[in-house]
């Protein structure tokens, strides 16, 4: 389970013999308080942005297709995509089964299918069989859908500002130390303690390097994706 934002907090205040923050106060806190505040935030946004896949930002969305519509916004909060996951579901009443979309670059579809796409208008043509990146914030299908075909993905969120005394970081509780070694690098140069903010800046880097190798660089097996003639 993640820990709270003030939680995160105290644990800093702590490490620093400063007095910790109350609920009650937390919104309106100041003066060295409100610099672990910002600490804290900056530890968890640079530990997000290191990485594109972090497991914990992990997430699912399910879009409802518009019939004669090619191209859809991303989810809240998106990072990346799962291209390869991108999964027509299956629906008796609309005849449509469990079909994966083969991923295409926007520049293919601009030659072989956008213009069959646009000739069918609103009707649609059928169940969408490819994927691409939509020029924008978004995704594209095609063929065009006749139909309100439910279409499942897989993606990445970025990281979510935490405000509230209880808004939560998604990084698991047991790294909590990597995200206090963080926010104490950014108090020490605050307060001009440079060997400080140097030895603090290495543990959090030592722990971020840790959660890498246990959730990103962990391979069963390679895959060899080259083609052969």
């Amino acid at each position: 389970m993640p820990s709270t934002y003030i939680s995160l907090c105290n644990q800093v205040a702590r490490r620093l013999n400063e007095v910790e923050i109350v609920d009650g106060d937390f919104s309106s806190c100041t003066g060295v308080q409100a610099v672990i505040k910002d600490a804290v935030k900056a530890a968890v946004a640079k530990l997000n942005q290191m990485e594109f896949e972090w497991p914990f930002n992990a997430a699912e969305e399910t879009d409802v297709l518009v019939v004669g519509q090619e191209e859809y916004v991303w989810p809240t909060a998106y990072k990346i995509a799962d291209w390869n996951s991108f999964q027509i579901q299956a629906d008796a009443t609309l005849g449509s089964r469990f079909s994966g979309l083969t991923f295409i670059e926007r520049d293919e579809y601009y030659e072989k299918y956008r213009d069959i796409d646009h000739t069918a208008g609103t009707t649609g043509i059928t169940v969408p069989r490819f994927v691409f990146p939509a020029h924008g914030n978004g995704y594209g299908v095609s063929p065009s859908p006749d139909k309100a075909y439910s279409l499942k993905f897989r993606y990445f969120m970025n990281f979510s500002d935490i405000t509230n005394f209880d808004d939560v970081t998604r990084i698991p509780e047991s790294y909590d130390t990597v995200l206090v070694d963080g926010a104490l690098y950014h108090l020490y140069l605050f307060k001009s303690n440079m060997e400080a903010a140097q030895a603090a800046f290495i543990a959090y880097e030592q722990g971020v390097k840790n959660l890498q190798s246990l959730y990103i660089n962990n391979y069963s097996s390679v895959r060899d994706t080259r083609i052969s003639f």
